[in-house]
């Protein structure tokens, strides 16, 4: 049975020096191999009918709420809702979800080793970018009175 092999960066961890904190960084460069096992056509052909199965079956009991009474229309929101879950449960169980789980995993192993700014970081940022904002807004408006009155003038 062939394999997919996904490689990624290893969760390693170093002390940073002075100037940082002391706070903790990941250093990149080592790999880690995850293996996805890949289930035969036949099977994976058999979870993606059954994933359209499933959909459609949703959707027609959706369509037809009314003819089979008003205590299935009060449900049609949570029956979608489980619709798609469950969808998405069998799907992932084919050989396209295993491999976007391994792919998912490692995008969250990537997501940890992101540099978050702090909170002060952050807001000092977010006030810069409200007064270049406020700036722009006054430079624009005034902009327009000065066309404004230019075409006043000219015309009237």
């Amino acid at each position: 049975m062939p394999v997919y092999k996904l490689l990624f960066l290893k969760d390693c961890f170093v002390k940073r020096n002075q100037g940082f904190n002391n706070n903790k960084v990941w250093i990149s460069g080592a790999t880690k191999t995850t293996e996805v096992k890949k289930i035969s056509k036949s099977n994976n052909l058999m979870l993606w009918l059954a994933v359209v199965a499933i959909i459609v079956l949703g959707v027609a009991v959706t369509m037809y709420s009314d003819i089979l009474g008003d205590s299935y229309s009060t449900y049609n929101t949570s029956l979608a809702v489980v619709v798609v879950l469950l969808a998405v449960v069998v799907a992932r169980f084919t050989n396209q979800g295993r491999r976007f789980w391994a792919f998912f995993q490692a995008s969250r192993l990537e997501l940890a080793k992101v540099v978050w700014p702090t909170r002060k970081e952050t807001m000092t940022i977010s006030l810069m970018v409200i007064v270049v904002v406020i700036i722009f807004a006054l430079i624009i408006s005034l902009f327009g009175v000065i066309f404004e009155n230019f075409i006043q003038y000219f015309l009237g």
